[in-house]
């Protein structure tokens, strides 16, 4: 795999492009994460429909982020179609801006549709209430590289805010090859977690962000619930 980081000086984010042919969408039109700004109301959007059954996950710390690799069974359907989860992982701060604000941490649900379609769902987390799952995730966190089998059946649902209002646009993966093949569906509502477990994750992992891209002309939709 070719090395890349988020602010080495070969090898950084401005650099990604550049480090092989295969990352060339790095430098595309349609890139991700984006400031969410005027978005337009669509009331034809159809919701998302989360049918997420408890999973054991293998976790791994890549060195880019901690990610938790799902079990097959979790679904989302958006409209008539659906797609499987394939994982979820982390960034600090959110990768995502609304109205040229970051928040604290950005979780990513990795969905995937039989075609070559990603659906990727977005949801903030904010300093607040302690997040009883949180603590069950934080304890599962490895601090060093590698991966790890982890056998606790975790509800993921309870990862995502009850109100699933969204903002949605097409884009990428934020991370190389960075291809453009994302339906982005970022929730409105945020998830608490305390500035205790907030710093517990920084502690492991942070400035894991891409910084924002161009909109290039794109537009930004939301549904409300």
């Amino acid at each position: 795999d070719v090395h890349w980081s988020y602010d080495g000086s070969t090898d950084g984010q401005d650099k990604w492009v550049d480090l092989c042919t295969g990352y060339s969408d790095c430098g595309g039109q349609s890139q991700s994460p984006i400031n969410i700004s005027g978005a337009i109301p669509d009331l034809t959007l159809p919701g998302l429909d989360f049918n997420y059954s408890s999973t054991t996950t293998e976790i791994e710390n890549n060195g880019h982020t901690i990610e938790f690799v799902c079990e097959a069974g979790s679904e989302l359907t958006i409209g008539t179609k659906t797609y499987q989860l394939l994982q979820f992982h982390y960034h600090a701060k959110s990768e995502h801006q609304v109205d040229g604000s970051y928040h604290s941490l950005e979780v990513h649900f990795v969905h995937k549709a039989s075609d070559t379609d990603y659906a990727v769902v977005g949801v903030f987390f904010e300093p607040g209430e302690e997040n009883e799952l949180f603590t069950e995730f934080l304890a599962h966190f490895p601090t060093e590289k590698g991966t790890y089998t982890d056998t606790t059946e975790i509800n993921l649902a309870g990862l995502l805010p009850e109100n699933k209002s969204f903002y949605h646009y097409s884009g990428s993966l934020t991370t190389p090859p960075c291809s453009e093949v994302v339906n982005w569906y970022v929730l409105k509502n945020e998830i608490s977690a305390s500035a205790t477990q907030i710093a517990q994750f920084e502690g492991i992992l942070k400035n894991n962000y891409r910084d924002i891209r161009n909109l290039n002309g794109r537009t930004i939709y939301s549904r409300d619930e």
